[in-house]
């Protein structure tokens, strides 16, 4: 006769069974991943997407044997990634990773949108990218940013934006209507060409990230006057923040960063797979090397800390946002 055992053995088996032809997200949970990974970039190579998506992609693909590709989509402040994502399988085999303010204030911006955040998402991890740095052009006559408010009173000045409703583009806002300045907005594909034109003097202010800014700075293109949030890049202690200047608007005192995300009806048990490998990850030595190229201190979190973010921050994001009265269309 069977033994409890083997009758164990032969339940289990007409379970899983069972669910793989019905499709259930736990027949999908136990065969993922069966075919190459795909992580959208909402931005183009420059900033701090990229590295990341790249870093991490590689950090997936050794844990669980498969390819992983990384495919920058970039336009529209992220908004064309988000919609390619929102429309991909919620198998698992493609996620995204874009910026805080792109998927939570991107709604406020543009009267429609190819996805609803809330409802289209869910988050994997966050991505801290350290204290945002604002930077000018080494030969603009100005050593912080009461200098650089007095002289964009005077004359009008551009401020260069890696994306609609991004930090830079909410901060020219912020300055316009509190401090009365001229200051106009260029929006780029991402940091890489922004950092450029403000080197340049095309335009005459960014805000970013310490290691898209790093080559202007070794080659002496930019000097940086402040920085966002409560933290001193441990690169650069001698940069005070905008708050320590006496600009103590919310958003100044704010720290961004990036969400990796998947489709919603993504099965939990592959959300907590990939989730934790990225926590696992964070100690190899390509991401240890990433936080030090970027002066970052922490880590990814677990898939339970961003999704508390999400719930408690993106209503800030949004509320500022719509304070601001940015509008994209």
């Amino acid at each position: 006769m069977p033994t409890d055992s083997h009758r164990r053995r032969v339940l289990s088996s007409l379970t899983a069974t069972g669910l793989a032809a019905a499709g259930l997200p736990g027949a999908r949970a136990q065969t993922w991943p069966s075919k190459p990974i795909r992580i959208f970039v909402g931005f183009a190579p420059g900033g701090t997407t990229d590295p990341y998506a790249r870093v991490y992609g590689e950090v997936l693909s050794q844990k669980f044997g498969v390819p992983v590709v990384v495919e920058n989509r970039p336009g529209a402040g992220g908004n064309i990634s988000l919609g390619a994502l929102a429309r991909e399988a919620a198998d698992g085999h493609t996620i995204g990773i874009t910026t805080s303010t792109s998927v939570w204030g991107g709604r406020t911006l543009y009267r429609k949108l190819p996805f609803d955040p809330d409802r289209d998402f869910t988050p994997l991890g966050w991505f801290p990218v350290g204290p945002l740095l604002m930077a000018v052009p080494a030969a603009m006559p100005v050593n912080n940013v009461r200098e650089w408010v007095e002289l964009a009173r005077r004359n009008p000045v551009t401020m260069a934006s890696y994306g609609p409703g991004s930090v830079p583009h909410l901060a020219i806002e912020e300055f316009n209507k509190r401090y009365g300045t001229q200051v106009n907005v260029a929006h780029y594909k991402g940091e890489g060409p922004m950092w450029s034109d403000v080197s340049t003097g095309v335009t005459q202010a960014g805000i970013g990230s310490y290691v898209a800014l790093t080559p202007y700075l070794q080659r002496g293109g930019v000097k940086v006057i402040a920085s966002i949030g409560s933290e001193r890049s441990p690169k650069l202690p001698q940069v005070t923040s905008f708050a320590a200047q006496g600009f103590d608007g919310e958003l100044f005192r704010l720290a961004g960063g990036l969400l990796m995300l998947a489709p919603a009806a993504t099965p939990e048990p592959i959300l907590q797979r990939i989730s934790q490998a990225f926590v696992e990850g964070a100690d190899s030595a390509k991401a240890v090397a990433l936080r030090e190229a970027f002066a970052i201190e922490d880590k990814p979190t677990t898939i339970a800390e961003a999704r508390r973010k999400w719930r408690d921050e993106s209503p800030i994001w949004i509320r500022l946002t719509e304070q601001l009265g940015v509008k994209i269309d």
